[in-house]
């Protein structure tokens, strides 16, 4: 399975946008994938999407992880018609019905656009899982990875610990396709948890299975890391 830098989204989280930019003039050639979340997508607006790609000639990942009513998630999709975004996020947790609209809306709208997934975040912890579901961790990913294939959705979004379970669940409904992992919570060695649970480095999240990291924060306050290449491999 490929893996490296091109492999990682960077998330481009509790920057303002000159230092979102500043970042980007000194190390955006060495990436491929930025992720563009709630906070600065609410802040800049969909310009900024469009800028950014086309300024870095960067691959978006816009990570609004949409969650309401099937009509107000298609509506939300189109809304984005037009601009450059390579993957999409959804909340499994909003059920087959939204997950069928979003899908629709991103044929219609977005066709070069993958849809992913959000599972459990990884900020959640057994007791969190316990009083949102009543269900541990692994009985809460199971059923909403189960949705995901059945609706065979470009992807999900999921920790590094969950892709084991995913790969299991795979085998047992005799999946004839494998959706694209993208996992969160990745951090360094050494690296502070800042607000993730779950964490775990590069290499063991590639070598578990995931096909693309999202990193942030332990990238962009330590940039140097960009060019170290035995640290993603």
């Amino acid at each position: 399975m490929e893996r490296g830098i091109s492999k990682v989204m960077l998330a481009l989280d509790n920057m303002t946008d000159q230092e979102i930019r500043e970042f980007l003039n000194a190390h955006g050639a060495l990436l491929k994938i930025v992720k563009i979340g709630m906070e600065a997508f609410y802040r800049y607006g969909p310009s900024f999407v469009a800028e950014i790609s086309k300024q870095y000639g960067l691959e978006i990942f816009l990570d609004l992880k949409l969650h309401d009513i099937p009509n107000t998630v298609s509506k939300a999709i189109h809304s984005l018609k037009g601009l450059p975004i390579a993957f999409l996020t959804i909340h499994l947790s909003g059920g087959e019905k939204m997950i069928r609209a979003a899908q629709l809306a991103m044929h219609e709208s977005l066709p070069k656009a993958k849809l992913l997934g959000v599972s459990v975040l990884t900020s959640l912890d057994e007791e969190d899982c316990q009083k949102i579901w009543q269900r541990n961790t692994d009985e809460v990913f199971h059923s909403l990875y189960e949705m995901a294939l059945k609706s065979e959705i470009d992807g999900i979004v999921c920790s590094g610990f969950e892709l084991a379970q995913a790969f299991e669940i795979e085998r047992a409904n005799n999946s004839q396709r494998a959706p694209i992992k993208v996992c969160p919570g990745i951090r360094f060695e050494n690296s502070t948890k800042d607000d993730q649970s779950r964490v775990m480095t590069p290499k063991e999240a590639f070598d578990k299975g995931a096909n693309y990291l999202v990193m942030g924060r332990a990238i962009t306050t330590n940039p140097k890391c960009l060019t170290q290449v035995e640290l993603f491999t």
